[in-house]
């Protein structure tokens, strides 16, 4: 089951935003874990629209955000969130 399957199922829409923004920072994780930047971007773009504070402030999606800024190029919303956060000037 992909991650787009579970975000569309009524019971995951139905937990606080930041259980579903940390599960998104979790799900990036793995993609990356796997060299799959785009996931991993995409999944992490998803998070921070659906709890931008859990994305913002989480040490370990700091980590994450940090570790997909360093593909070559960045994703364009992966960029974006490593300036929110201050990884990059």
């Amino acid at each position: 089951m992909s991650d787009g399957t579970v975000v569309l199922r009524e019971a995951f829409r139905g937990l606080p935003a930041e259980y579903r923004g940390a599960y998104l920072v979790d799900v990036a994780r793995a993609y990356l874990q796997v060299g799959d930047l785009r996931g991993a971007a995409r999944a992490l773009v998803d998070a921070d629209s659906v709890a931008p504070g859990e994305v913002r402030c989480r040490p370990l999606a700091r980590t994450v955000i940090a570790d997909v800024a360093r593909g070559h190029p960045a994703p364009a919303g992966v960029a974006r969130l490593a300036t929110l956060v201050g990884l990059t000037r």
